[in-house]
């Protein structure tokens, strides 16, 4: 065995170390197991986000199929290949339904994306998603919303996503003349490029790293499943002549087969989750199952980089630990551990992040990219490095405080093997403080990207605004809105602006009822004008000149000047304090009619579901109304489909995070097997294993996640100096990822209660 061993090349000796795991006993092929698990786990994350360009690409090309002949396409001719189309989009819940009322000019119409044919007039074609929305009891007010009867599907090419909310309907009333109505003759024009935006490049990269480095720390970890029990058998290698260098090639060899077999349980995982996957949606992100596959190179780079990250980290740990002839020399240190350059890392990271500041605000370059993308990895990496020395030191503290003996049991483990409990906590560790990042990034970019801001503070107030041609029936609307439940009050006005030589004039018309809640009018008949403070007087008695309209119009003498009320906590009226405001017999039927209808609406505070029944209800008036409240701003649809594949990004991180802490926690168990069966046979009770195995957890865990707050608040105000965005952290969003990682805690401990109850009969008591 000595001469073997020494004389032997590198190859051999690493086949040496994978026979071993085949060939070494049962323990040994259940510690290739559970490395095979971890690291097929960990491969099956990096093959996801190797497809994710493919998604990405196929999902463009079906945006821009679906939408992008509405939006850019020249105005076709009148043809038997011609269509009308106009989009009827709604919300329900927050989530967008896409809709299209389409009508079909002549018997060579091209189809739209997604449709075999054209549902007839007044039926509707839908997506599965919505149509099982429809279907269900959640669905009811939607349903009330979209009254035709479904006579077809919405196939693949007409959606994003197979969780799509889209609906076309079959529509004879369409006519080119009106506002919105588009003539088509061909589909999939190419959108409107959009310039390119330095906050969500910023977005985009640190998501990227924010979400992959747990993966690779996960790897790492994978790879140390049931190093305890490597490493004494490297030490009866050691008692039969090996070399130190020998033994760390046959540990290689181990570490090698267990990510080799990884990759093989990774590439199944991932076929699986691909056969799966359109039946998930993670906030409002939903995937094809055609479109997940990984591109050739990136998963070539992925799958080669598993077993090399093996071969590093086993290298790397058996310089820590000696395997010697009579044992195992582990974490013998005669002096602490040196901090100042794990401190060091996520210092430069910050360095060079705030460094970079002002190149970086004016564009992301190749090289902007890469400071940023090794600043968030030394800031992340450097975090995960902190917890073995924080680790070492609440032992030591701690070892001053007593407690039961679930507790002392579990300090023990805390205490005289660091590694081990360190090992399963980084991956949360670098999870938990890369989201906490993320979400607050995310909330800060949502507040500084709100394009709309109109001064109103009140939550209750609803705006519907209508389609040209609905001016004179304002009043009509708001009376049959009023009457929906929910709805507290309801105002109806037409607002146009006019033009007195260089001066714009907005007027605003409604019934005297309606103006007195606008302005503190007190004589008021139909017919009348009345004057807002501020107004200059020729515009009030000259003709004016209205937008959109070649006839003049000639105001009667107004009655009087009044001023107006622009306090958003009062019932809105128009924003102006100056203008016209009319009543509707003092203004031409023609133009008044040609105008928009606009309503005001409050609802009822606390009213279950109140934005969906003013939905329904304006629905009902125009399908094209556009409603909204005022004091929310305007989507940015580039801003959160980010946001949404972020947001889905992170809880599929998490729940691998806390699969392999449950790998990671049977692991420990199987090697704590003999200590187990022991203490339940000197009468230790199970309630206090199941606690002591709580603690055990729990205290690396807890450390982790005040580490995880403290980096992920930091690498935020990096982050969000980085682009001279307000620092305000996300403190809700903290909370719950901190529970998060605590409730992960709790749910692998109970999980492994069962594998505890089997460890702990007389079984375990057996030893080879």
């Amino acid at each position: 065995m000595t001469n073997t061993a020494r004389s032997a090349s590198w190859p051999t000796q690493l086949l040496l170390g994978v026979r071993m795991a085949l060939a070494g006993g049962r323990d040994c092929r259940l510690r290739t197991l559970l490395t095979a698990v971890g690291v097929g786990l960990g491969v099956t994350a990096l093959l996801l986000a190797a497809s994710m360009p493919a998604v990405r690409a196929h999902r463009d090309d079906r945006l821009r199929a679906q939408s992008g002949a509405l939006i850019s396409a020249p105005h076709a001719d009148r043809s038997d290949h011609s269509l009308l189309m106009t989009d009827i989009s709604t919300s329900f819940h927050g989530r967008q339904v896409l809709g299209r009322a389409v009508h079909p000019e002549g018997p060579a119409a091209p189809v739209p994306p997604g449709l075999t044919s054209y549902p007839a007039p007044g039926t509707m074609a839908v997506s599965p998603a919505l149509a099982e929305l429809l279907r269900s009891p959640s669905g009811k007010l939607l349903r009330d919303r979209l009254p035709e009867p479904i006579t077809g599907t919405v196939g693949q090419a007409g959606l994003v996503g197979p969780g799509d909310y889209a609906f076309f309907l079959g529509s004879d009333q369409l006519t080119d003349s009106a506002e919105g109505v588009v003539r088509l003759d061909h589909f999939a024009d190419k959108l409107p490029p959009k310039p390119t935006d330095p906050l969500l490049v910023l977005l985009t990269v640190a998501g990227v790293v924010i979400l992959l480095c747990p993966v690779a720390v996960f790897l790492a970890a994978a790879v140390r499943f049931g190093g305890e029990a490597r490493d004494r058998r490297l030490a009866a290698l050691r008692l039969a002549g090996a070399d130190r260098a020998t033994t760390a090639r046959i540990a290689t060899g181990e570490s090698l087969l267990g990510a080799l077999f990884g990759l093989v349980v990774g590439a199944g995982c991932y076929l699986m989750t691909r056969q799966l996957i359109e039946r998930f949606t993670v906030a409002g992100l939903s995937v094809f199952r055609s479109d997940l596959y990984p591109q050739p190179v990136l998963a070539a780079a992925a799958l080669l980089a598993v077993p090399v990250l093996a071969v590093l980290v086993t290298l790397l740990t058996m310089r820590r630990i000696a395997a010697e002839p009579l044992g195992v020399v582990r974490g013998a240190r005669t002096r602490p551990r040196r901090v100042w350059w794990r401190l060091a890392l996520p210092a430069t990271g910050v360095a060079l992040l705030v460094g970079e500041r002002d190149q970086l605000a004016v564009g992301y370059s190749t090289q902007g990219i890469a400071i940023v993308v090794i600043g968030l990895l030394l800031l992340l990496v450097g975090t995960t490095l902190l917890l073995p020395p924080l680790l070492d030191w609440a032992g030591r503290a701690l070892r001053r405080v007593d407690g039961p003996p679930a507790w002392q049991l579990a300090l023990a483990r805390v205490r005289f093997s660091p590694e081990t409990a360190t090992r399963p906590v980084t991956g949360i560790v670098v999870t938990v403080a890369g989201a906490i990042a993320l979400q607050t990034l995310l909330g800060a970019m949502a507040t500084a990207r709100a394009t709309m801001d109109t001064g109103y503070t009140d939550r209750s107030l609803i705006s519907a605004h209508f389609s040209p041609g609905s001016g004179a029936r304002a009043t009509e609307y708001a009376n049959r809105v009023h009457g929906t439940a929910g709805v507290a009050d309801a105002l109806g006005y037409t607002e146009f602006y006019g033009t007195s030589g260089v001066q714009g004039v907005p007027v605003w018309v409604a019934d005297c009822e309606t103006l007195r809640r606008f302005a503190p009018i007190t004589d008021c008949a139909d017919g009348d004008v009345f004057t807002a403070r501020g107004a200059v007087g020729p515009a009030t008695v000259g003709a004016l000149s209205v937008l959109d309209s070649a006839t003049p119009w000639q105001p009667p003498a107004p009655r009087g000047e009044v001023s107006m009320l622009n306090v958003p906590d009062q019932p809105p009226g128009p924003p102006a304090r100056t203008g016209l405001l009319a009543t509707p017999g003092a203004v031409p039927a023609d133009l008044l009619r040609a105008k928009r209808a606009t309503l005001a609406i409050h609802t009822v505070p606390g009213q279950a579901d109140a934005d969906e029944l003013v939905r329904t209800a304006v629905a009902r008036l125009d399908r094209q109304a556009a409603v909204y409240r005022p004091t929310d701003p305007l989507p940015d649809q580039g801003f959160l489909s980010i946001r949404r594949a972020l947001t889905a990004g992170t809880a599929a991180i998490l729940a691998l995070i806390g699969a392999g802490m449950l790998v990671g926690l049977l692991e420990q168990l199987r090697e704590q097997r003999r200590t187990l069966a022991v203490l339940t046979a000197f009468g230790t009770r199970r309630r206090t294993l199941a606690c002591s195995l709580l603690w055990q957890s729990g205290v690396p865990v807890l450390i982790g996640l005040a580490l995880a707050t403290v980096s992920g608040i930091g690498l935020a105000a990096a982050l969000l100096y980085l682009e001279r965005l307000r620092p305000v952290v996300a403190w809700q969003d903290v909370l719950v990822l901190t529970g998060v990682g605590a409730a992960a805690v709790l749910a692998t401990t109970l999980l492994s209660l069962p594998a505890l109850w089997r460890r702990t009969n007389g079984g375990g008591l057996r030893h080879e």
